[in-house]
């Protein structure tokens, strides 16, 4: 389920309170959307279902026509997850249907290292480009009224929504104070992971900065920290699919570098992270967090498969990488060239830190020794296959972003990653498409 579901889920059923079936009332109604849910499908090669609306309603409701009903979903969602709010499983949403969607009891589903990988596509860049050009000027067309009525109005509900000064203070991080929501992401990702994005100003094709804060608080020791960590689970993975020979894996010393890991996140939060009314929304860097969170997947949305808004732009494509792009091509603003492993590992990369921090299940070796032997042939898909495919999604994609060599046990660990577009001799950024 990812945020667009989550706020559609939020405009919908959001609790009153109690008994059961007391609901905030929605403005917004509309033909697409009864008084039910979807039910929650399975992924082939995972155990969890997940919940999702049909991209024909997520596209209807992020062009609905009042942008204010989605600046109340994003504050109904902030509720959610403070209140510890679980998802349609739940006996106060009347949901007959099997399956937890969300359950924010310990943590979002969403993390820091979520938008981080994302806006490193250089996503915003690029539709910030794609609303300046259309909303001045005629470069890119005009939308056909009524036929795309859905995709001048998402321009115009993302312009509104993220690009101006007002808005809900849950995720408005702008003030007098800290003036510039983009260097407030970038002080966010610095002190979180010790680490920039690997790109400048919009403008810049060389590398120019983007002037930020640069905290002396910063955990300037993650990055060599993680990579290590993907490096002993891949070994431990590769053992535990071994019939014969020797077995090197160490599930203790998995669950130390866990350990370390959950220490290095919770001390940015203030402590270490648990359960409990409220809690989220007093930690250090929530509201940086959900708000990223909640930007960077509105736009990841629209350009997850061939919408309305990518075939208006005649950028259509085959995967979501090749997607954005074209569109950055067309509007002057180039993607990462590994902009597709971004994207891929982006979710499942915010899964494991997500249950890194709430620890317990990484901090157990009977644990972390099931989950790597869960995917050998002839065993069951579980909750230890999904984390496991969460982990093998991140390590492929890591080394395809980073070009560090996680999977050789002799691996170039280095303490500082680079997710940046290729430079030749003379140290100019090269600007590539592929």
């Amino acid at each position: 389920m990812d945020a667009v579901d989550n706020l559609i889920f939020a405009t919908l059923m959001s609790p009153l309170q109690t008994p059961p079936g007391t609901f905030i009332t929605s403005e917004y109604i509309n033909q697409n959307f009864g008084a039910f849910l979807p039910l929650p499908t399975t992924p082939p090669g995972y155990f969890n279902p997940v919940f999702s609306f049909s991209l024909a309603n997520k596209q209807t409701y992020t062009g609905c026509q009042d942008p204010s009903i989605i600046e109340r979903a994003i504050v109904r969602h902030w509720y959610d997850i403070n209140g510890n709010i679980i998802g349609p499983s739940q006996t106060q949403y009347n949901w007959p249907g099997p399956g937890v969607i969300s359950d924010f009891t310990f943590a979002p589903p969403y993390h820091l290292i979520y938008s981080y990988l994302l806006e490193n596509t250089r996503i915003l860049q690029i539709f910030e480009r794609v609303l300046e050009k259309y909303q001045q000027d005629e470069d890119l067309g005009i939308t056909q009224i009524p036929l795309q009525q859905e995709v001048y109005q998402w321009i115009a509900n993302s312009e509104r929504l993220f690009f101006t000064d007002e808005g809900e203070g849950v995720r408005n991080i702008r003030s007098l104070i800290r003036p510039s929501y983009d260097a407030n992401r970038r002080n966010a990702y610095y002190r979180m992971f010790g680490i920039d994005l690997a790109f400048g100003d919009i403008s810049s094709t060389s590398g120019g900065t983007i002037p930020y804060f640069r905290a002396r608080a910063s955990n300037q020791q993650f990055i060599s920290l993680f990579e290590k960590y993907l490096a002993e689970i891949w070994q431990g993975y590769i053992n535990a699919r071994n019939t014969s020979g020797p077995n090197t894996s160490d599930a203790n010393n998995l669950v130390e570098l866990a350990i370390q890991l959950q220490e290095l996140l919770a001390a940015r939060r203030g402590g270490r992270p648990g359960g409990g009314t409220n809690i989220y929304a007093g930690r250090n860097l929530s509201q940086e967090e959900y708000g990223s969170a909640i930007l960077l997947s509105w736009f990841t949305f629209i350009v997850s498969a061939n919408t309305p808004v990518v075939q208006f732009l005649n950028c259509q494509s085959s995967t979501i990488g090749e997607r954005l792009l074209k569109i950055g091509e067309k509007v002057g603003v180039p993607a990462h060239s590994k902009c597709q492993a971004l994207f891929e590992m982006a979710g499942p990369a915010s899964n494991i830190l997500t249950l890194l921090e709430t620890g317990g299940y990484l901090n157990t070796p009977a644990n972390v020794q099931t989950m790597l032997s869960s995917l050998n042939p002839g065993t069951l898909l579980s909750i230890d296959s999904d984390n496991m495919n969460y982990f093998l999604v991140v390590i492929n994609n890591w080394e395809k972003a980073t070009g560090h060599r996680i999977k050789n046990p002799e691996a170039n660990i280095r303490g500082t990653v680079s997710i940046a577009q290729p430079k030749p001799t003379n140290g100019k950024t090269v600007v590539t498409s592929n």
